[in-house]
């Protein structure tokens, strides 16, 4: 009796190349008996197999349900056909003419090639380029696509004969990894001075490097996509001497730490944020700072309760980390508003007057991925900075928009910024790793190298071009540069239509769009808005904080003060400038004050906003935790910071102005009763806490007056942990679903994901130019 065979043709796309597998496919069908072959295409795997039915069976329901840890399998397309009578199964060299929108990312040293590079035995023992199929660089070495080694920066150091065999042998976790290597064919570390000057390679180079920073000096080291500045956290010296040289005066460093025993002796981390820093993308997690933590200086994070903590990513860091007892500061390699370093001579030419030494290696970096941020909002994780370990991030499209109308291939260029920038191809997105602030010419080139970059390794020609509608962004003059059809979309209405096409929800629903500022109509600068979206995707404004002057335009989102003084005058006049028991104004000088009045008077150079972030600028000054900020944010993250063991639910008066069409929120009677507190001396951590409180209370209040039963929070101020996860327990105990972003960041980082979907033709075209 002859035995049923049966052939199918499986067609699988997602991320499934670069992590393993082929190699899992090849072990499953030899497990099972069963014949035929798989290959990566340029869109994904393609397997041919044949066998028993229930063999077949066996092997999709695997595929299906337990595919390799890092994978994430998007689609699978099974077709039958005839049975040709293969006699083995195998993995064929890869194929295809399309390009993927699944990349994977970096992904951080699995715990098994750990165990190998402490291993004294192991012949990879103190290796720092250590790998497998499950871990090692990904996206920031690959040249080209399908991914296998020759179209990786690997390309250069052919394996030896003991690695070959390894990459033959089925049973070895090294089966076709594209990444392996070992001390006789792979890199090399060297340890230079910042001159250039050779002292020592691989192992030595690293304990050198270690004593190094025991001693105080500051290292630059290669990382995985770029170069990192390191300094002991443990010596305010060495922090200060960090913070001169990079013009960081302030703003929080974060740490990379040995292990998670360390951690604990700094934080009080999770369970959720311990699984976040073990994870593949290793990220930096936000967390409580513990009250009294001796192990750290003073600068590392200056008047900060929370900390960035990550642990190391890659089997030089954990060898680095090894001989040294103390965590270290861990930071971008890169000058103020520059891209980070990527190129060894030009890390040496622009580090030299930061690093004392260089760590370096000769494997190519061939595109800047900085360190990924996350902290956790309602116990969800929530991505901040999207780079190492989750970049490039890929999102369907299709559940958002109808297909009467085909989807022209799209790049949206994103704001100004926490830049990233996507594509659109068919049905799906592809969000770019974070570019930092297009503030300097370095930063502006590297954004467009970057855009050029995935769109030779993806042969990507997009047909039109979706930008911010400030027309001053530099992401806004690149568009117009690109010479083809351009749509512009308002920064508010991309926040709230990124976190629609993340979570892939219909409207109707409420929009709390909350930030520093974006262009919105009549040239008044928003920033606290509530948008309500019909059945057809009509965007409606419905109500804003009540308007203020932008004292001085620009400059006054870098100075708090003049936020407080704006505001204070709105309501007061002149006389504001009697009230000099208050920190805001005597936070001038009486020559400042001078310049001051006559532009408050005329409105020179004085844009009104609506904007949340500003409004906390506000109070930040009025309690005097900021007047000018060093870096942006920094006054938020204080009032925030201020009342971090203190509980209360109190909050200030509610009150809201109704114009013909739109609602505002009227600030007067808030900041009335904060100086009444103030003079009082009512405790600032109290008033900081009853402001928030506040804010949810505005904000539930909203919600209900709109009738909504789904509301979407974004704009950076819902980075604000205190205030997002108080707002969506009140709403949520209301049977309200809350939806924030969470695979993409809620700050600008996430922008150019809505401007996709506002530009695209399917669905979404209506709202553009709906809003009042």
């Amino acid at each position: 009796m002859s035995i049923q065979i049966n052939r199918k043709k499986l067609q699988v796309t997602g991320i499934i190349q670069g992590v393993g597998f082929r190699p899992f496919i090849y072990r499953q069908a030899s497990q099972l008996a069963l014949k035929g072959w798989a290959s990566n295409t340029g869109d994904g795997v393609t397997v041919d197999i044949e066998g028993s039915p229930s063999a077949l069976e066996a092997f999709i329901e695997t595929l299906q349900k337990k595919p390799p840890i890092n994978s994430k399998i998007e689609s699978l397309t099974i077709t039958n056909l005839p049975v040709c009578g293969y006699q083995q199964f195998e993995l064929r060299n890869s194929a295809g003419q399309q390009h993927s929108m699944f990349i994977s990312p970096d992904i951080a040293t699995c715990p098994a090639c750990i165990d190998e590079l402490l291993d004294p035995s192991n012949r990879r023992y103190q290796y720092a380029f250590t790998s497998c199929s499950q871990c090692g660089p990904r996206y920031s070495i690959i040249n080209a696509l399908p991914y296998d080694r020759e179209r990786t920066a690997m390309h250069t150091f052919p394996l030896c004969q003991a690695c070959q065999h390894e990459y033959e042998n089925p049973s070895d976790r090294r089966f076709h990894a594209q990444t392996i290597a070992c001390p006789d064919c792979g890199p090399t570390v060297e340890l230079l001075t910042h001159q250039g000057k050779y002292l020592a390679d691989n192992i030595t180079a690293i304990k050198q490097a270690s004593a190094a920073l025991t001693k105080g000096k500051i290292i630059a080291l290669k990382g995985i996509g770029g170069f990192q500045l390191l300094a002991n956290a443990s010596l305010q010296a060495s922090i200060e001497q960090l913070r001169l040289h990079k013009s960081r005066p302030e703003k929080p460093f974060a740490l990379m730490c040995r292990d998670i025993a360390q951690v604990d002796t700094i934080a009080t981390p999770s369970a959720l944020e311990k699984k976040l820093l073990l994870s593949a993308a290793a990220p930096i997690v936000l967390m409580d700072k513990l009250i009294a933590c001796s192990t750290l200086a003073e600068g590392v994070a200056p008047d900060n309760t929370r900390i960035g903590i990550m642990l190391p990513c890659s089997p030089l860091h954990h060898l680095l980390l090894r001989y040294l007892p103390f965590p270290l500061v861990t930071t971008s390699g890169n000058l103020c508003n520059e891209p980070i370093c990527i190129d060894n001579q030009q890390a040496l030419d622009r580090l030299a007057n930061i690093a004392d030494l260089f760590l370096i290696h000769n494997r190519p970096i061939l595109r800047p991925v900085d360190d990924s941020v996350v902290q956790t909002i309602h116990n969800e994780a929530t991505l901040l900075r999207a780079a190492r370990g989750y970049a490039p991030i890929t999102i369907k499209l299709a559940d958002n928009q109808s297909a009467q109308h085909p989807q022209r291939p799209t790049l949206a260029v994103g704001g100004h910024l926490k830049n990233t920038f996507a594509i659109s191809n068919g049905d799906y997105a592809m969000i770019s790793q974070h570019n930092g602030d297009l503030e300097s010419l370095e930063s502006i080139t590297g954004f467009k190298h970057n855009i050029a970059d995935l769109s030779q390794l993806l042969e990507y020609h997009p047909e039109l071009i979706a930008h911010d509608q400030h027309p001053e962004y530099a992401s806004s003059h690149y568009a117009k540069s690109l010479h083809l059809p351009t749509v512009s979309v308002q920064h508010h209405h991309a926040h709230l239509l990124s976190c629609m096409a993340e979570h892939a929800i219909k409207p109707p629903l409420l929009g709390i769009v909350c930030d520093g500022n974006g262009l919105g109509d009549n040239d008044t600068l928003w920033g606290g808005e509530f948008f309500t979206l019909d059945p057809s995707s009509s965007i409606s404004r419905i109500a804003s904080l009540r308007t203020f002057s932008l004292l001085g335009g620009a400059i006054a989102i870098k100075e708090p003060r003049r936020s407080a003084l704006a505001i204070l005058w709105e309501y007061m006049g002149d006389r504001v400038f009697e009230h000099t028991s208050l920190a805001p104004i005597s936070a001038f000088t009486e020559e400042e004050k001078a310049l001051l009045q006559p532009m408050l008077n005329r409105r020179i150079n004085s844009p009104r906003s609506s904007s949340l972030g500003r409004l906390f600028d506000c109070v930040a000054s009025l309690l005097d935790l900021c007047q000018v900020s060093s870096y942006e944010g920094q006054a938020a993250q204080r009032l925030e910071q201020c009342f971090a063991a203190t509980a209360s639910d109190d909050y200030y008066r509610v009150l809201w102005q109704q114009n013909k069409e739109l609602t505002r929120f009227d600030w007067q009677p808030l900041l009335s009763d904060i100086i009444d507190d103030l003079n009082n001396a009512v405790p600032k951590p109290l008033i900081a806490c009853k402001f928030h409180n506040t804010l949810v209370e505005m904000m539930v209040d909203m919600t209900h007056k709109s009738g909504q039963k789904r509301v979407i929070l974004s704009g950076g101020s819902f980075q604000n942990r205190y205030l997002s996860e108080t707002l969506i327990r009140r709403l949520s105990a209301l049977d309200i679903k809350v939806y924030w972003q969470q695979k993409l960041p809620c700050n600008d980082g996430g922008l150019a994901l809505g401007q996709l979907l506002a530009a695209s033709n399917r669905g979404t075209h209506n709202v553009l130019g709906n809003s009042r």
